[in-house]
């Protein structure tokens, strides 16, 4: 009797009963006639929003070529500008008021001195009791008033050097975030796909290292990486020596640091157990930010979901300057997609 061929069926997880006739070279799975065109459908759904994604910052771009005026920054100096003219002309209006002050009274002082000084002259007139000695000092003492006439006081506006006024800014040209590429597996039951922005493991368990294509020698940079198929077995992100050489279950060689999937750190070839009240989660669709700091020889990572923020300094005797992006793949079907870096202020 002739043996019945293997029927693979249908990987729509819906407990659909009908034979896979058609496997999808994306994501790697086999599909029913009508699952596969609503998964089609579903992709067209998906390009959709890529392109109305793309329209909108088209749009966006077109309006800031236009107008750049409305640019954000544009605003904030604006801004600045503004509150910096209303301290200004505040503290010109308190001088204003305080030197009117200092004068009136100046000049009541100046005008009772002069009255005080006419009285003593008329009466010394009127009864011709006056010598040269009285002229000397009636014509010593006009001539002081109207010395403090002419230049009524002696002050002076001091610049406040230690305390400005105002608060000075500058442009500061922040590094640009360029986006890595996967580049290089040890193992090709792992593969690279659409032109590096993905990667699969498309064997068996097994821990296959995977580089990215960068190399990070200085300043701060962001990669953002999406786990876009992950059952949480385990998996690892975190950095690798440019100079090491790619191997597989790399997580246990002195130049590798990052984090495990298991809520485990990684320095220097050894594993370290996380505290139980700030776990490291890597879930299916999860984003993890991975932000790689060669100016303070350090790495973060953070779950996006969770806000969860992990850190480790790294030994340079041991992951020498420039780093790569290192993952870990272990799983069947795990799929790491590379993301845009978001520009932030």
């Amino acid at each position: 009797m002739a043996s019945l061929s293997y029927k693979k069926p249908c990987s729509t997880g819906d407990g659909c009963k009908q034979t896979a006739i058609i496997t999808c070279e994306g994501c790697l799975q086999a599909f029913c006639s009508k699952h596969f065109t609503d998964h089609r459908n579903l992709l067209n759904d998906e390009l959709n929003k890529i392109i109305c994604e793309h329209d909108d910052l088209k749009n966006s771009l077109t309006q800031q070529t236009n107008n750049p005026i409305c640019h954000p920054l544009i605003k904030q100096v604006n801004e600045w500008e503004t509150q910096s003219i209303l301290k200004i002309q505040q503290r010109a209006k308190e001088l204003r008021q305080e030197l009117s002050e200092l004068t009136k009274n100046d000049t009541n002082n100046l005008s009772q001195k002069l009255q005080h000084l006419a009285k003593q002259i008329n009466e010394c007139r009127e009864h011709g009791d006056f010598l040269e000695t009285d002229l000397y000092r009636w014509k010593e003492t006009l001539d002081d008033l109207k010395l403090n006439t002419v230049s009524p006081l002696k002050i002076t506006i001091n610049a406040v050097n230690g305390n400005p006024l105002i608060e000075n800014i500058s442009v500061n040209i922040m590094n640009k975030p360029t986006n890595d590429l996967f580049e290089k597996v040890s193992d090709n039951r792992v593969q690279i796909k659409k032109n590096g922005h993905m990667v699969v493991n498309i064997g068996y368990n097994i821990d296959v290292e995977v580089r990215g294509k960068n190399e990070y020698v200085s300043g701060v940079h962001k990669i953002r990486l999406c786990i876009e198929e992950f059952s949480g077995t385990w998996l690892f992100f975190g950095i690798n020596a440019k100079s090491s050489p790619l191997q597989n279950r790399s997580y246990n060689i002195k130049s590798t640091y990052g984090w495990s999937s298991n809520n485990r750190s990684w320095s220097n070839g050894n594993a370290n157990s996380m505290s139980s009240n700030h776990p490291i989660e890597m879930k299916r669709n999860d984003v993890i930010s991975l932000i790689i700091d060669c100016d303070d020889f350090k790495i973060s990572m953070i779950n996006e979901r969770t806000q969860a923020k992990h850190e480790l300094t790294v030994d340079i005797n041991y992951c020498a300057l420039p780093w790569q992006l290192h993952v870990i793949l272990y799983e069947k079907n795990t799929r790491i997609l590379i993301l845009p870096t978001e520009i932030t202020s």
